[in-house]
């Protein structure tokens, strides 16, 4: 039976259709989390297999508005293929505002603009991209396999496709050493283009310890000594530097929407944007005691 293992939080109501299996690239430093659940290695569904699918969801359930489909980079299945499965989808169901999926930087900036317009004529409205850093140094280390420059023009070309995008960023992508450089480098990717949405979360260090099946490839740079892994504390002041360096001109919703967030600010860029540092300038003036215990009982997790 095909499930999806991970979707992004924003999509907990959408309709999951799964058309590619794990993850293509599968090779960052800070993620691994296909394997570490379980899940499968990557491989391509086929077209019949799943409009089969979306004709059995058709019949079997009720009015959705939003559909998601998965795994890490369903792209990858081939630009006529996904077109196929998208117009499809919008056909059984004639009632969706919004059709998603993960993608990754690199396979939007391959596919260039005409075939960014081919996805957006076939249905497809918003894309999920995890720019993680905007730090060329830190991409490279964490073996992310894009560029601040590819990254921006990829959101660029989609948005004027009509494809929203929606950028993630990973607080502790630099460590305790790195991490000023990462904050203004993503700052300056996420002010050149100006996506829709900034969706900021921690990087989940899951080990066996903690239950799962392999330790998160960076776990292993952190224990030798390799990479200094961020405090919560300046887990906090990342966040905060990130949001002052970014520019008034954007209007990106920002929003830190995941449980793994010591501080979860959220507002739209410029109008919230002082609001959001002042709330979070006013956790920092708790007693040490108070944040200590947000930060023990947050925890990590994916």
């Amino acid at each position: 039976m095909e499930k999806l293992v991970i979707r992004p939080p924003s999509e907990w109501k959408s309709l999951l259709v799964r058309v590619t299996r794990g993850c293509k690239w599968n090779r960052c430093r800070f993620c691994g989390i296909y394997p570490a659940l379980g899940g499968p290695d990557f491989s391509v569904r086929t077209v019949e297999d799943i409009k089969s699918d979306i004709d059995a969801l058709s019949t079997r359930h009720g009015v959705f508005r939003t559909a998601f489909l998965g795994d890490a980079d369903p792209i990858e299945i081939g630009l006529e293929e996904f077109c196929e499965v998208t117009r499809h989808l919008r056909k059984q169901f004639s009632g969706l505002t919004r059709v998603t999926c993960y993608a990754r930087a690199s396979t939007l900036w391959k596919l260039g603009t005409d075939g960014l317009r081919q996805l957006a004529d076939a249905g497809l409205s918003r894309v999920h991209v995890g720019l993680e850093s905007g730090d060329a140094d830190l991409l490279k280390y964490h073996r992310k396999g894009q560029s601040p420059r590819t990254v921006t023009e990829a959101a660029r070309w989609c948005r004027e496709a009509g494809i929203e995008v929606s950028f993630y960023v990973l607080l502790g992508m630099g460590g305790s050493e790195r991490w000023r450089q990462h904050a203004d480098r993503t700052a300056e990717v996420i002010n050149a283009a100006d996506p829709e949405f900034v969706r900021v979360r921690r990087i989940w260090l899951y080990s066996r310890e903690e239950g799962g099946l392999k330790d998160c490839p960076l776990v292993e740079a952190i224990r030798s000594g390799e990479f200094a892994q961020q405090t919560p504390e300046g887990t906090v002041l990342e966040l905060r530097r990130l949001i002052e360096k970014l520019d008034p001109g954007i209007s990106s919703l920002v929003t830190c929407d995941h449980a793994n967030n010591y501080v979860r600010v959220e507002g739209k860029m410029p109008a919230d944007r002082e609001r959001m540092l002042a709330e979070i300038d006013e956790f920092l003036a708790l007693p040490e005691a108070r944040r200590q215990a947000q930060y023990e009982a947050t925890g990590s997790r994916i």
